[in-house]
């Protein structure tokens, strides 16, 4: 009939478009909740708020009106360092741009160095190794100098972790080095070029009788898979006892020692993590299936440069029943630290959990107590001279690791003879 209008007919998309004002208004209404949410959880107090502005005040106008020069970032690190420093905790330090590089670069098993490895004393740093054809073999550094300067800092009483560190750093670099050598202390000088290194964190051979010898360098990303390879390589040349050498390791990545304990553990707790508050965090438990055998009997060795994540594996091995531990006391790192990246590209390394070992065993502070106690070193004769102390060390400390290592075989041979 003429003058009806045409019958309405909906199209696919104008069902479509029907909801986008209902949709637009629901997304506004999160929009309002989260930042009320934000502004009563999460805003910062004034009291905060004033202490940041007050910072930043001081960080600009004190290098402006101070009656001397002063390097704005020198002093805007050492604000943090001292903040850092207030929390009194020796596992918890600031790290610059360069420093946090160089860390995320060990962590992954390659990064640049002078291919050495140190080993802990209580005054000076002592090179245990050097690696064959890296850049301190070719300088000359020989194993048993003593270091006592990096770059024209004195490095006595710096921690291992802090001094790889300062050791490390973009390949094509250079380094000076201080050292002392020999029962008379002869001063040299070393520059190293640094290179890229790449350090494998297991090294393995087989000794007399079936009995092989793995010793863990470090545990970085690379160290479970280095493991699981000599073990394997171990197994099938006829493993019938295993030492695990882990003396002077400060640690690494707790994921990586959890794995290699699971490659001796068919069950039983590893860790149990406990954070903020005595949160507690899942635990690690072992899972069914080992690489080495339960009838191979393990010794693990330890001395007083064992840290962190090595008690980790000592300790649950202990605790479990899988092996003798043989040595002397270990550090009691029972920390578990993380790393709080800054927007500046610097960033802190902070303890962030405790661990506990099966049983509830806590370590922090205390450290691993050795089944059978060997190596203890005996107090330096009063009188010596720095340098002769320094050989004393030396010489005692070479005698301990013999009798260490002599006494782990006799205990895996006694082991093998029942």
């Amino acid at each position: 009939m003429m003058g009806e209008q045409p019958e309405s007919v909906e199209r696919p998309g104008d069902r479509r478009y029907r909801y986008l004002p209902a949709l637009t208004w629901s997304l506004l209404a999160l929009l309002v909740i989260y930042f009320l949410v934000w502004f009563i959880f999460c805003r910062p107090s004034t009291e905060e708020r004033l202490e940041v502005a007050s910072f930043a005040e001081a960080l600009h106008e004190i290098p402006r009106e101070y009656v001397e020069p002063v390097d704005h970032a020198a002093l805007y690190q050492a604000a943090m360092k001292g903040m850092i420093a207030g929390l009194k905790d020796k596992y918890t330090w600031y790290l610059s741009q360069r420093q946090l590089a160089r860390l995320r670069e060990e962590t992954k098993g390659e990064f640049g160095g002078i291919g050495v490895v140190l080993s802990a004393t209580d005054t000076l740093p002592v090179v245990e190794e050097v690696i064959k054809d890296g850049p301190a073999a070719k300088a000359g550094i020989e194993a048993g100098d003593v270091l006592t300067t990096l770059d024209g800092e004195d490095v006595k009483g710096l921690p291992l972790e802090k001094l790889s560190s300062v050791i490390r750093g973009k390949p094509g670099t250079t380094l000076t080095l201080e050292a002392t050598r020999g029962s008379k202390a002869e001063k040299l000088t070393f520059t190293v070029i640094r290179e890229i290194i790449r350090v494998p964190d297991v090294k393995s051979e087989m000794l007399a009788d079936g009995i092989g010898l793995v010793r863990v360098m470090a545990f970085d990303e690379n160290a479970a898979d280095d493991m699981r390879s000599a073990l394997a390589e171990l197994v099938k040349t006829g493993l019938k006892g295993l030492i695990i050498d882990v003396r002077g390791n400060p640690g690494g990545l707790v994921k990586q020692a959890t794995e290699i304990c699971d490659m001796f553990l068919n069950s039983g707790r590893i860790i149990s993590l406990k954070g903020r508050d005595a949160r507690p965090e899942p635990p690690v438990d072992a899972t069914r299936g080992v690489v080495v055998p339960d009838t191979v009997p393990i010794v693990v060795l330890v001395d007083h440069g064992t840290a962190s994540a090595s008690e980790i594996l000592s300790g649950a091995l202990q605790a479990n029943g899988r092996a003798t531990v043989v040595g002397t006391g270990t550090v009691g790192k029972g920390a578990v630290t993380g790393i709080l990246a800054l927007p500046d590209g610097s960033g802190v390394v902070m303890t962030v959990a405790h661990y506990e070992l099966a049983g509830g065993e806590v370590i922090q502070e205390k450290g691993i107590k050795p089944d059978v106690a060997v190596g203890e070193l005996p107090s330096p004769p009063k009188g010596l001279e720095p340098a002769k102390a320094q050989e004393w060390y030396r010489e005692q400390r070479e005698k301990a690791r013999k009798e260490q290592l002599d006494r782990a075989v006799a205990i895996l041979k006694e082991k093998l003879a029942k």
